[in-house]
């Protein structure tokens, strides 16, 4: 939205229109960089991985380290998952309630935060095949 000068009290000299809207530029460039909605489905499989498994999301958040909310359904039956920094190297899926893990009864979704690598890269395993769907719903860049 383009500048509107202020009336200012006396002895304070009102900014020209250029500048202050090349700092609202800015600014909404600014904000733009913090966070990005996606909104974008990602993954739609009755057959999840049951072993620690790539999932690149680079389509949605380049190939950036970014830390993503993702939004996991499933339905027909429960399930459980988890997900991790690609490269992480924990052994098991073992459901600890955390921000990266999710039980889900059938036919219910959760939202799910993780970091990917550098190149839009996270890792995730399932207990079991079930009918799956991941969305990326938001990201932050890591810089």
């Amino acid at each position: 939205m383009p500048y509107t000068p202020t009336v200012w009290v006396s002895t304070v000299t009102a900014v020209d229109a250029a500048p202050m809207n090349n700092l609202e530029t800015q600014y909404e460039q600014a904000m733009a960089d913090i966070l990005t909605v996606a909104e974008t489905e990602v993954f739609a499989s009755a057959a999840p991985p049951l072993a620690w498994t790539d999932l690149d999301i680079s389509a949605v958040v380049g190939t950036n380290a970014v830390l993503v909310l993702l939004k996991v359904g499933v339905t027909v039956n429960p399930n459980q998952y988890a997900f991790r920094i690609n490269g992480d190297g924990e052994p098991t899926l073992t459901l600890r309630y955390a921000a990266n893990t999710v039980d889900l009864p059938v036919n219910e979704f959760a939202y799910v935060i993780c970091a990917t690598d550098a190149n839009g890269i996270l890792e995730w395993i399932a207990n079991a095949n079930r009918l799956t769907t991941i969305d990326v719903v938001a990201y932050v860049k890591r810089e």
